[in-house]
């Protein structure tokens, strides 16, 4: 990303790039990119109408469209199959179709994978500790939120997200359910070692899993659910052409090709590499059915039908490293007082969210 950045301010950037759009809304605000609405406007091929809504929000600014989606997705939970038999607990998705996969039974089950020998040490850990933005669907689950409307205050120390980060501080350090960070060490507790039982990841980890995981089984279910519903976050990367292309009507043939239905039965049915933008694809039998794990592929959809954007902003890359740094104080045992630093977390957010000069 950061060639990308130095390529855009030289004016040496490519026809056609794929921008993370974490930084997305920071460079648009600085005319790198050519607006699409000339270069669409008179395709009779490219319908709106074809793509999740959200996918074309994301590359909106100012009412104009400078970006379109690619290697997008919702967060989802993936689960070690064979350590929830192994516990005697029902299959996650059996439990959520009922309504009842909560963060209650999240921890339950957490609880109930883990393994120690007999001096205490862990063999087995029932989940991972989500780290921002991993997080936000348990604070909004809880009734809280990020930011307030209009981007200039944060919420992230509101008692929803008091009560969130409590919840997964506790799994760590009072439960002893997810691994500290010395127990993490030298990937000790990775999914892929069969010693995880649950963590919360991006449909794009599942091509990975299927090539390193041989000896147990596994699939996905939602993210938890809390007293305000189960709401997950869902995000992309955008396609943009550089604005000073020399050549926009070949550059914008490319990214239509990139986001034809035959490529994205490539991208997203045969290599499950993300979700796909296109409503044919996600909603075609052969995605929601595929031949290789996860098998709940449904799942990918439901999270993605039942989500909403982060707030990134063009002082996201800014603000959001200031909180996973007071965040992580939290996780390493550092910090124990949760509303503590969170609050000091909002307090130096709330400047950078206000500063009229940016970076």
């Amino acid at each position: 990303m950061n060639k990308a950045i130095v390529m855009l301010a030289s004016r040496t950037a490519p026809d056609v790039m794929r921008i993370e759009h974490f930084n997305f809304p920071q460079l648009v605000k600085k005319d790198y990119f050519l607006p699409l609405d000339a270069v669409t406007k008179d395709d009779p091929e490219f319908k709106p109408a074809d793509f999740f809504p959200w996918t074309l929000a994301e590359g909106t600014y100012k009412g104009k469209l400078y970006g379109l989606n690619t290697m997008s997705g919702a967060a989802i939970l993936y689960y070690n199959k064979t350590m929830v038999k192994d516990a005697g607990l029902e299959d996650p998705n059996a439990v959520a179709k009922r309504g009842e996969w909560t963060y209650d039974r999240f921890r339950e089950y957490a609880i109930a994978m883990s393994r120690h020998d007999r001096d205490g040490r862990a063999t087995k850990l029932g989940c991972q500790i989500p780290l921002f933005p991993f997080t936000v669907p348990a604070i909004w689950a809880f009734g809280g939120d990020v930011l307030t409307p209009d981007g200039k205050h944060c919420l992230l120390a509101s008692p929803a997200a008091i009560k969130a980060y409590q919840y997964f501080v506790d799994l760590r350090w009072k439960v002893h359910c997810a691994p500290t960070p010395s127990e993490a060490a030298n990937g000790s507790f990775t999914f892929e070692s069969g010693k995880l039982g649950m963590e919360f990841g991006w449909m794009g980890n599942a091509p990975r899993y299927n090539k390193k995981i041989k000896s147990f089984d596994w699939d996905i279910c939602p993210v938890p659910s809390g007293p305000n519903g189960n709401t997950s976050i869902v995000k992309g990367n955008q396609l943009v052409i550089s604005r000073e292309s020399a050549h926009p009507k070949e550059a914008w043939r490319f990214i239509k090709f990139l986001m034809s239905h035959e490529i994205e039965d490539v991208l997203y049915v045969e290599n499950r590499r993300n979700f796909p933008t296109r409503k044919d694809v996600a909603y075609s039998p052969e995605f929601l059915n595929p031949k290789t794990r996860p098998f709940s592929a449904s799942v990918f959809l439901r999270s993605v039908e039942n989500s909403r954007q982060l707030p990134i902003d063009s002082r996201w890359a800014e603000w959001a490293r200031e909180f996973t740094m007071r965040e992580e104080s939290l996780f390493t045992g550092q910090q124990h007082d949760v509303p503590a630093v969170l609050n000091k977390a909002v307090v130096t957010i709330d400047k950078i969210l206000n500063d009229e000069e940016g970076f």
